[in-house]
C-alpha cells in the first residue's frame, strides 16, 4: 500500500487544569477511557495539566496508554515556576517535564520529534510576541510587555521567570520549530505540529470587549504559522491555551484547539464530558478530519473550578 495513503487516528485535549485534591481522578478516569475507546495511534496532550510539577507527573502517569504513542507539549501553565522545591519556568520546560515524559511514557515533543511511519510530529509550546494584539484598541506594546491594562492582569507576568523578552522566547521557540522540521526524515511526507499556544490568528476568538481582546494577544504568535505555512508537507495543527475551541482551514492545513478548561460537568457525567473533550482526529493521505468536534467554550455557562 502507498504509504501517502496510510490512515492515522488521533485522540487530542488540552487545557485539562487539574487540581491538586485529587478531586479530578473522575475526570481523569474518563479522558482516559475515551482515549481508549476511540483506539488511536496517537495520543496528543497539547499543554497545561498543572503548575505543580507532582500533580503534572501523576496526572501523565495515569494517562499514558498502553500500545500507542503518547506525545505532549507544555502549556504556560506547565512552566510556571516553584519555590519548593525551586524550579524556575526554564528548567522545568527544558529539563524537568521532558525527564518526567520519558519516565511516564510520554514522547516529549519539544525535546525532539516523533516520526510514525510517513508523518512527523513536530511540538513546541509556542509562546505570544503580541501579533494577535487588535491595533484598534489603541493599547501600546509597553502595557503588552507588563500583562496589566484596565486593571486586568495576564498572570503569567507573576508565575513565568523567562530572562528574555516574549519576543524572544517566540523567536527562540521559533528556531527550534524551523530546527526539528529541517532534521525529519526524508521518508516523512506528511507534518503535524503540536502546539499550546495557537500558531495562527485566525484561531483566536475575540468578542469585542475588555479585558478578554486584551488577553487575546497572548495566545500566540503569526510567526510561527508562517513557518508552519511554508512548509509544504504540513497538514495539521493542534494546539490548546485559548478555551475555545476552534477549527479552520489554512490553505492545506487543518488547525483546531482542544481545550478543555477550569469547569467540570455539574450533573457528574464526566464521561459524556470527556467524550467532548477529546478531539477524534482522522488522517488519510492529506486530507485531515475531526469527527463530531464540539466547538466553542466548554465551559460557558459552568462555574470554574481552579486551584489558583
Amino acid at each position: 500500500m502507498d504509504r501517502q495513503v496510510r490512515n492515522l487516528r488521533i485522540a487530542a485535549v488540552s487545557d485539562i487544569h487539574v487540581l491538586s485534591d485529587g478531586t479530578d481522578e473522575p475526570l481523569i478516569r474518563a479522558i482516559r477511557d475515551r482515549v481508549t475507546s476511540l483506539a488511536p495511534e496517537v495520543f496528543i496532550i497539547a499543554g497545561d495539566l498543572s503548575h505543580h510539577i507532582s500533580v503534572l507527573e501523576e496526572t501523565l502517569s495515569e494517562l499514558a496508554i498502553d500500545d500507542i504513542v503518547n506525545l505532549y507539549v507544555p502549556g504556560n501553565h506547565d512552566i510556571w515556576f516553584e519555590k519548593n522545591p525551586p524550579i524556575s519556568s526554564m528548567d522545568k520546560y527544558a529539563k524537568v517535564i521532558g525527564r518526567i515524559c520519558r519516565e511516564q511514557g510520554f514522547h516529549y515533543l519539544p525535546d525532539e520529534p516523533y516520526e510514525h511511519d510517513s508523518i512527523g510530529f513536530v511540538g513546541s509550546m509556542g509562546w505570544s510576541d503580541y501579533s494577535f494584539a487588535r491595533p484598534e484598541l489603541g493599547i501600546s506594546e509597553e502595557q503588552y510587555m507588563r500583562k496589566e491594562y484596565g486593571g486586568a492582569t495576564w498572570f503569567d507576568v507573576f508565575n513565568v521567570d523567562w530572562e528574555l523578552t516574549d519576543r524572544e522566547i517566540t523567536d527562540l521557540f521559533n528556531h527550534k520549530i524551523e530546527y526539528d522540521l529541517s532534521t525529519l526524515s526524508p521518508s516523512i511526507e506528511r507534518v503535524v505540529y503540536v502546539s499550546h499556544h495557537l500558531p495562527f490568528r485566525e484561531l483566536t476568538v475575540y468578542k469585542n470587549r475588555l479585558p478578554w481582546d486584551f488577553f487575546s494577544a497572548y495566545m500566540g504568535a503569526t510567526s510561527t504559522g508562517e513557518i508552519l505555512q511554508q512548509d509544504e508537507r504540513v497538514i495539521l495543527t493542534i494546539s490548546g491555551h485559548s478555551h475555545v475551541r476552534n477549527l479552520i482551514r489554512k490553505g492545506r492545513i487543518t488547525a483546531v484547539t482542544v481545550p478543555l478548561g477550569y469547569c467540570r460537568p455539574p450533573n457528574g457525567d464526566f464521561n459524556a464530558f470527556a467524550k467532548m473533550a477529546v478531539a477524534d482526529i482522522h488522517i488519510q493521505g492529506t486530507e485531515v478530519s475531526v469527527n463530531d468536534f464540539q466547538r466553542g467554550d466548554m465551559c460557558e455557562g459552568i462555574p470554574y473550578r481552579t486551584a489558583r
